[in-house]
Order: C-alpha cells, then structure tokens, then sequence
C-alpha cells in the first residue's frame, strides 16, 4: 500500500480535479428538466435493500476476506435496511458433498475450465464464509436443484448448512429453487415439470429447516437470452397457474439481465445509450405484470451485467459503472425490487477481484463498484418524509436520462446521467441542466457528482491509476484495503424561481439533493 503521505497528494488532486470538472467542461447544450410537482400514483416504492451484490455459488470462499467484508460494509453503511448477497448461480445446479474434504470447493473437471459451468465437490469448511464475513448482510440461498432429477439429500445438505452457519434464519431473506433451470432439460421441459421439481425441492427444505410462516421462495431465475429472445419454456404466469404458489410462500420472482454479448460490440450502442436499455427491459414487462398481479410477490433481476464476452476495457471501465447506475435507476423505475450485481473471482466484469494470483490482476476494486454506492445514496439511508417513489423522467434521449425520487409527496433527490461518450482527449463537453419545479420553497440544492477525469478509460485506481470519484470519495485496496476514503464533497446550488442550473460533463452521473 501506499505511504499517508503519497495518499494526502494523490487524494487532494483527484477531489480537486472532481470539484473543477464542470468547469472545465465545454457547453454545448442545454436541457430544460421539468419535475413532477407531486408524486405521481404510480410511482413504484422501492425497497431500502435494492441495491445488491452476489457471488457465484461454488466460488463463496474466494470472497472470504476482509477486503471484502469491508467493501460489503461500506455499502450497507449507505443503507437503510441490511443489503442482501445472492449466493448462486449456475454451479450452484451442479455441486455435491464430501463431508470429509478439507478443501472448501474442489473443482472435478479434467477437459474443461473451472468456470460457473463447472462442477464442484464442497467440504463442511464451504460453510465458514456464512460464519465470518458480511454480518450485517442477509443472504439469498440457492437451493441446488441439479441438473437432472432433484436430489432432496443434497438440496438438504446445502441450505441446512448455510443456515447453520448463520446461526439466525431472520439471515436468509429467501430460498431460490435453482438457477436457469430450464437451459438443463429437453425443449419439452414445462411450466408442470418446473413446479413438480420445485415441489421436491420444498419438500426436501422443509423437512430440514424451520422456515416460519413468511414468504421464502425466491423462483425462476431465468436466463437472459429468454427474455429477449420470447423463447422461455414457461411464463410467470404459467408456473402460477401450474401451482408453484400452493403454500402461499412465493416472495421474489427472479429473472437475469445482461445487456450484451460478445457477438455485437460498441459501447455506445449498448452500454452508453439509454434506448438500448429501454428496448431491452421492454422484453420484461410481461414478466413484471404477471408478477404484480400475484398475491404479494415482487420481481427482481437477480443476475445482471452490462457486456458478456467483451474486452476487458469495456467489462472493466468506467462505461459499464455508468451503464449499472442508469440500467438500475431505470430498472426501479419500472417496478422492479431490487438488482444484484453476480460475480465471481476471475469474471472481467466483477465488482472487484478478491485476491492475488488470478487471471484477472487482483486484489483491486474494479470501476463497476462504484454504481452500488451511488444507487445506495439515491434510494436514501432515510425516508423521514414517507416511503420512497421512484418516478423516470423521460427525456426521450439516448444519452440523457433522469429520475426523482420522492419520501412521501415530497421530492427528495433527482438522478441525472449523461451517457454521451467522453473517452479522454483535450476536450470534454458537457449539457447545461435546467431542473424545473423544485418549488417556491426550495432557495438552495446540493449536487453529488459520479466523475472520472479520462471518463470511460477509467479503471479507477487500482486497476490503471485513473481515478474515480463518487461525491468525493474513493475505494481502492492499495489506498484503504476497500474500506473506502475521502470526505465528501458536495456543489451548493442557488435556485431561482424554482429553478436550478447544472453542467453535466459527458459520460457522468449526479446526484441533485432537494432537501
């Protein structure tokens, strides 16, 4: 790590650089905001826990450290109920048990890579991780299904270990039967089949573990590709009608979001373009209607990303953070409970990478950290005004995006993010934001900023030096081992006549604060 000396310079540079980088952007346009003057009637409610992080089943103990722990904690620090980690994924289909190995996860495969396809053998030290990190955390739990006929011992032997680690079921904040289980079984495979394997699965949880009498099950968890292609085997409201509520316990609806893949390329076609995104969620509509029509379930996109397949830049950088802080607001926007960022140690596009000796350089804080604390600071720590109500301001652009957030009837704070690409060089531009209606009552606002000087080249510090800001702070496992530093730097605004005027350079998000 550094030295406290070559850590004062470093940092005082980076918040004066972030404080003068409105400045020092170029206006080339101006775009009037108008806000909504009251809370509309369907503005959703979002939950305190929506932002979350998860990690691929079989790779849990990679992440079984303090740098980790503290990285988790800084989020749930931002937060006004515990965050909640998902634990699964594709591997966590297709592990078994060996009560005497003392390796936490080994991985079996001997013609293929150890990846989120491969199959694993856990030992009973698989379970520490529950025990040592993420204490203020919950957990969602993946009941592994498998890949063939559900086998109730092993089902049984994961969830019955996880909550004993935790040693407090209030912990486990749900149960997910599987994961992309239909990409396992014939075409055939349907909506009956589902629930009929599901059913062998509760079966197995209940005869093991004392669930209570709240909702528990976390449901579907299917792939992407299905969504956007109309070709999934079932619907949500198929596996209703088939019965996969009969107890009444069904709490989360899942499905799985990425944004792009390797077969087509371009940040600003996919990751900096707000139509992209509405064009591609559009695909879940369905999904989230039939859900709202249920007796009390909620929809969630348990696995997201930006790209899939792509170079490391562009899975790494700084456009993918700015695309996870809009896909997110956005998401809210329209409904959904809550995104959870997957990863997995050696993934180009994880959070950040945990430990040494890896195929991606490690440990470090990777640029798409920097997305949880700031949809953690809009959501709000506290509702004094009344449950929050996320409305999307839509601007009909594809490089600007905006969204208020209301406690109560009473706006709150206001999201604005220019998606336009700006990739370093001499010049930036920027929009000149006019926020319209904040109200005879408002005299001042103050202004959050989401900056990085060489915009989507990006990596933050730890990956290639070029720094990333949120409100003045920074983390980074050279500097502060991922606790986090910096003060945090607000802009004062005037308003007059209700109105407030801010630039907004190219390629950043702000947050507006009304009270």
């Amino acid at each position: 790590m550094w030295s406290q000396t070559e850590i004062s310079w470093a940092l005082a540079a980076v918040l004066l650089a972030a404080q003068d980088a409105a400045g020092q952007a170029t206006v080339t346009s101006t775009r009037a905001i108008p806000l909504p003057t009251a809370r509309l009637p369907d503005a959703f409610e979002v939950p305190a826990d929506f932002p979350s992080v998860g990690f691929e089943t079989a790779f849990l103990p990679g992440y079984n450290n303090t740098f980790s722990d503290k990285l988790v904690a800084s989020l749930a620090s931002r937060m006004a109920a515990p965050p909640v980690i998902r634990i699964g994924g594709t591997s966590g289909d297709k592990i078994n048990f060996n009560p005497g190995q003392a390796e936490p996860a080994h991985c079996i495969e001997t013609d293929k890579p150890c990846n989120s396809a491969a199959r694993f053998i856990l030992g009973p030290t698989y379970f520490d991780a529950f025990k040592y990190f993420f204490k203020s955390a919950h957990f969602s739990i993946q009941a592994p299904l498998g890949d063939g006929e559900p086998n109730g011992t092993n089902i049984i032997a994961y969830v019955k270990g996880a909550y004993d680690a935790l040693g407090d079921a209030a912990r486990i904040n749900a149960v997910a039967i599987g994961n992309e289980v239909n990409w396992y079984h014939e075409k055939q495979y349907d909506a009956a089949e589902y629930v009929a394997d599901a059913q062998v699965a509760k079966d197995a949880i209940t005869s093991a573990v004392e669930l209570g009498s709240d909702p528990i099950w976390e449901i579907l968890d299917t792939a992407s590709g299905h969504a956007s292609t109309g070709n999934a085997p079932y619907t949500v409201e198929g596996v209703f009608d088939a019965g996969i509520n009969q107890d009444g316990k069904v709490k989360y609806v899942a499905e799985h979001y990425y944004q792009f893949d390797g077969k087509t390329h371009g940040i600003r076609d996919h990751l900096l373009n707000h139509a992209a995104l509405k064009n591609k969620l559009a695909n879940y509509f369905p999904s989230i209607r039939a859900t709202r029509n249920t007796d009390g379930a909620k929809f969630i996109l348990s696995e997201t990303g930006g790209p899939l397949g792509v170079s490391e830049e562009v899975q790494t950088f700084f456009a993918n953070t700015l695309w996870s802080v809009n896909f997110q607001l956005y998401a809210m926007s329209r409904n959904v409970s809550r995104v959870t960022g997957v990863q997995r140690p050696e993934a180009k596009r994880s959070l950040w990478i945990p430990t040494d000796g890896l195929a991606v350089p490690g440990p470090r804080v990777q640029a798409p950290y920097y997305a949880l604390p700031f949809v953690a600071d809009f959501v709000g720590k506290t509702a004094a005004g009344g449950p929050r109500g996320v409305v999307n301001i839509d601007l009909e652009s594809p490089v600007l995006s905006a969204y208020a957030m209301f406690e109560g009837q009473t706006l709150a704070r206001v999201a604005v993010v220019n998606l336009r690409e700006y990739a370093g060089g001499a010049t930036r531009n920027a929009v000149k934001v006019r926020l319209e209606n904040l109200g005879a009552a408002v005299s001042e606002v103050q202004v959050g900023r989401l900056h990085a000087d060489a915009g989507t080249a990006a990596g933050g510090f730890d990956v290639n030096e070029k720094n990333i800001t949120w409100a003045g702070q920074q983390w980074s496992y050279k500097v502060d081992g991922g606790e986090g530093h910096g003060t945090v730097r607000m802009t004062t605004l005037e308003v007059t006549g209700g109105v407030a005027e801010l630039v907004i350079p190219d390629t950043e998000a702000v947050i507006v604060y009304v009270k």
